[in-house]
């Protein structure tokens, strides 16, 4: 069978979909085609839904699969919807419409609900869509296929869906990864996207998280599988990695068929959770000789100094954690993540210790919080002095019991939950004008607010230049924000060059717009030289250094 998928990624970040790679991967070396409808405004042109409908009447897949998270979905809904439309009026001749992703795991009778959908995806549906695939190939009942929300006798109502006219089938298994073909990344236009990105390339060598941090969507799925197939978290098997042998070839294949690849991403949910995992990867990445510098994510205080000795000796580049809030009640009572202040600094400072550049995200806006909490987040990177920290507005997840939370509180703005596609530009919460304008203003010139606080623990001589810029801002009424705020990257190019030209540490937006980075990093990375590696706290003697060419190392 031919399975056109489709993936609306509008307005966002652009990358690789790890669960269509896979998945497309599934299909083919079990004798299927695969193509991809790829929507996103940063690999132009953008595929109309006139162009959707030309290639389903031309290239006639059996299947027509989405893919969304759900800030996606409004769009994927709107794409369904048209089809649909073109069916009714006998313009278009329509296979099944299936869609999966983590939007529809989490609320499946709210998406079955619209009523466009064949069959709703839960879970990971690798092995389930192979099979929906094969039961719709040789026209067997698809009604009972695991992972699947299908319409009893395959056959869906024309008006007024209701519950009882539909299947909810229990989960599998979850995948073992060993099991798993090497991912399908032909699926993607690999070469455009990675050149896009500066020549960083997407891996994944584990799936799951132990953690149940109330803003994600980890536990959710481990607590459907949970239920569904009736056994505790320890007998699912839900945290899997794929061998480090495996991993080696997989990446060995990469750099056969892609050029211009200079910085791997391992996109594991936590790469360094298992010990003898990660140190499996490292040893293994070490070996093989790939000298390509790549990226983990961490958990502050899962980083065993061994696993951290491994990734430099690797040659890790830059180890990113979430440290989310710098308030400890918002962490432990509203994120349910339990970490220290504590935990924060010394895994920061052990991290930049063995020559790992840290990099944290955090999140502004979040539910229950005060003012004086969101300035507890300015101040844990400002006393922490962190490698880079990316920030976005808190996204609350429908499903979630951070959605709950949000919605108990009165903070959830519906208009604009609706109209939101990723959470880096603006917040979906609505705490009063003063509030959201301070929150805006807050996310937007975040590197600004870290600046000038950066005095309080120790020498920064930049803080003052920052903390003049940073009270302009705050007397800023509404409108002269909205006129101020598209000036934000030139203003900070102005003020990093001035504290370049008085060798003065500092963050500056760097990369996109929503992240800040460290100048001691980043005038290190623009002139090839590696950046210093003793505390994260160059004096301003070291910077100096730098600037004039001189190699500092701590």
């Amino acid at each position: 069978m031919r399975v056109l998928f489709v993936y609306p990624n509008l307005n966002t970040q652009m990358g690789f979909n790890h669960g269509l790679a896979a998945i497309s991967a599934v299909l083919k070396v079990n004798g299927h085609e695969t193509r991809l409808v790829n929507l996103n405004e940063k690999l132009p042109p953008v595929p109309s839904t006139q162009d959707l409908m030309d290639l389903i009447a031309e290239w006639q897949p059996g299947m027509v699969a989405f893919s969304t998270i759900t800030q996606q979905y409004p769009k994927a809904l709107e794409l369904a919807q048209s089809l649909r439309a073109a069916q009714a009026t006998g313009a278009l001749e329509l296979p099944p419409l299936v869609v999966g992703g983590i939007h529809p795991t989490l609320v499946p009778g709210e998406v079955m609900g619209d009523g466009v959908w064949d069959h709703v995806g839960r879970g990971e549906c690798e092995m389930a869509l192979l099979e929906l695939v094969q039961r719709i190939e040789a026209g067997e009942s698809p009604d009972d296929v695991q992972n699947f929300v299908s319409w009893i006798g395959g056959v869906r109502p024309s008006a007024s869906p209701q519950a009882e006219q539909w299947r909810v089938n229990p989960v599998g298994e979850f995948p073992e990864l060993k099991d798993l073909p090497e991912p399908d990344y032909e699926l993607f236009e690999t070469d455009r996207i990675t050149a896009s990105k500066g020549g960083w390339f997407s891996l994944m060598s584990s799936r799951g998280c132990p953690y149940r941090c109330s803003y994600c969507l980890n536990h959710k799925i481990i607590d459907l599988y949970r239920e569904d197939l009736g056994r505790g978290v320890g007998k699912l098997n839900a945290f899997r990695f794929r061998p480090a042998h495996l991993m080696m070839k997989e990446i060995r294949t990469v750099l056969k068929n892609h050029k211009g690849i200079e910085t791997f991403i391992f996109d594991d949910d936590l790469f360094t959770q298992n010990v003898e995992h990660a140190l499996e990867m490292c040893k293994a990445y070490e070996e093989s000789e790939i000298n390509i510098p790549f990226v983990v994510n961490a958990h502050v205080k899962r980083l065993d100094p061994r696993v951290a000795q491994a990734l430099a000796s690797a040659g890790a580049k830059i180890l990113k954690m979430g440290i989310e809030c710098g308030s400890q009640r918002v962490r432990s009572k509203v994120l349910k993540r339990h970490m220290t202040k504590s935990d924060i600094i010394e895994t920061v400072e052990s991290c930049e210790e063995y020559g790992l550049h840290t990099s944290a995200f955090v999140m502004i806006g979040l539910p229950t919080e005060t003012r004086d909490e969101r300035m507890e987040t300015v101040d844990i990177l400002a006393e922490s002095r962190v490698g880079r920290f990316r920030c976005s507005y808190f996204f609350p997840f429908p499903g979630t019991d951070s959605w709950q939370m949000s919605v108990d509180a009165g903070h959830v703005d519906l208009e604009q939950l609706a109209k939101q596609t990723d959470f880096t530009w603006a917040s979906a919460l609505d705490f009063g004008e003063e509030e959201n304008l301070f929150i805006a203003k807050l996310g937007r010139c975040f590197s600004w607010f870290v600046n000038a606080r950066m005095d309080h623990f120790g020498a920064a001589p930049a803080s003052a230049r920052y903390r003049t810029v940073v009270e302009e801002i705050l007397a800023m009424d509404r409108a002269t924000w909205e006129a101020f705020e598209p000036h934000v990257s030139a203003r900070d190019a102005e003020l990093s060059a001035a504290c370049i030209e008085a060798g003065e540490l500092h963050y500056a937006i760097k990369y996109n717009d929503f992240m800040g980075v460290r100048s001691d990093f980043f005038l290190a990375e623009e002139e090839g030289r590696e950046w210093f590696t003793a505390s994260a706290r160059p004096t301003r003697e070291e910077v100096e250094r730098v600037q004039q060419g001189v190699e500092v190392r701590g």
